[in-house]
């Protein structure tokens, strides 16, 4: 038998019990006689991490690191709403846009290089509870609208310098391509050539309709 003032566990017979601590109805239950131990301990340690059976200490702490996070999250909003694009701002835009959708790429030895050991703090604190599931999506949302990211989405333009480079990318992949066999490479450098084909496209339909 096993409590921790809010959730039991215990094991009757060949079944184990598992009652979590919100309402105490709701019972789980799992036959565990022909079940090795190491499986059992696994089972355990994944039932026992759940929101429902942690102790009300463990939950407090869960609240306190997520309030934490949070306020951490606004400095960062407030950094770059202060200045979104020196490179300090750049990086941490990429942080929170990169926590929020998985679309844009952090380079941690240029975030390290820029951040300072404040915002180096910040971003320490909300990647740390946000890989624990301590950050919900609308705190992230909220962060990029209070920032000004949000507005700022559809206003962001490459400079002529960025697009020479594009361009250079998309003819380096050709060149590339026209000499790889067929294969999963030839597969892959397809989608490549065909990716960075439609961003052009897309930059170019955007400077042609002003939008």
């Amino acid at each position: 038998m096993f409590s921790n003032g809010r959730a039991s566990v215990r094991v009757d017979g060949p079944t184990l019990y598992a009652v979590p601590g919100d309402d105490g109805k709701k019972v789980w239950r799992s036959e565990v006689k022909e079940t090795p131990p190491e499986a059992i301990r696994q089972l355990l340690s994944v039932v026992l991490s759940a929101p429902s059976f942690l102790s009300q200490a463990e939950l407090d702490k869960r609240v306190a690191r997520q309030r934490h996070a949070e306020d951490a999250l606004g400095d960062i909003a407030n950094a770059i709403r202060e200045d979104a694009d020196c490179p300090a701002g750049q990086q941490l835009r990429r942080f929170v846009w990169s926590i929020y959708n998985q679309h844009h790429a952090v380079n941690l030895w240029r975030m390290n290089d820029e951040l300072s050991p404040q915002q180096k703090g910040w971003v320490a604190v909300v990647m740390t509870a946000w890989m624990d599931g301590q950050v919900p999506d609308d705190a992230i949302r909220s962060a990029l609208t209070d920032s000004g990211e949000m507005d700022r989405w559809d206003t962001v333009r490459l400079r002529p310098p960025q697009q020479r480079r594009l361009v250079d990318a998309i003819d380096a992949v050709a060149d590339i391509l026209k000499s790889t066999p067929p294969g999963c490479a030839s597969r892959a450098i397809t989608r490549a050539d065909g990716l960075l084909r439609e961003v052009l496209d897309l930059l170019r339909t955007v400077r042609k309709t002003g939008g």
